[in-house]
């Protein structure tokens, strides 16, 4: 009896998570028809509304992908090694980690306009003062 109340109790929450993961969307929804109404109808000025609606049309198309897009896996060539991870999770020391992580970006697949990808990475760790 107790079984079922949990599973009942386990899919109801699960219903109230699927609502509530809407509610961001609907509230920028409601916010952009907002701005779409006091623009259009408030501010009508026809010059404007040229350039408001391409860039309304391009914010909706993007907006719509990215909230009905799929997240996918990143390739395969972009995973850690097995022995890279292990060496990483064996690391006790952060800045022999942080290293780490730079020495194997450098191998990744990714060109940058200096040719060198650990410069990148490096300075935005140490901007983002990533601590491992």
């Amino acid at each position: 009896m107790r079984r079922g109340w949990k599973m009942a109790l386990s899919g109801g929450l699960r219903c109230c998570r699927r609502v509530l993961s809407w509610v961001p969307v609907l509230v920028i929804v409601l916010v952009v028809l907002w701005s779409y109404y006091a623009y259009v109808f408030e501010l009508c000025l026809v010059i404007y509304l040229i350039f408001y609606h391409a860039i309304f049309v391009f914010f909706t198309w993007t907006y719509w992908k990215s909230i009905f897009t799929l997240p996918q896996q990143p390739n395969q060539k972009f995973h850690l090694s097995y022995s890279d991870k292990e060496r990483y999770e064996n690391e006790e020391r952060p800045e022999v980690q942080k290293q780490m992580l730079i020495d194997m970006a450098k191998k990744l697949p990714v060109y940058t306009r200096t040719g060198s990808g650990g410069q990148f990475i490096q300075s935005h760790l140490e901007k983002w003062q990533v601590t491992f």
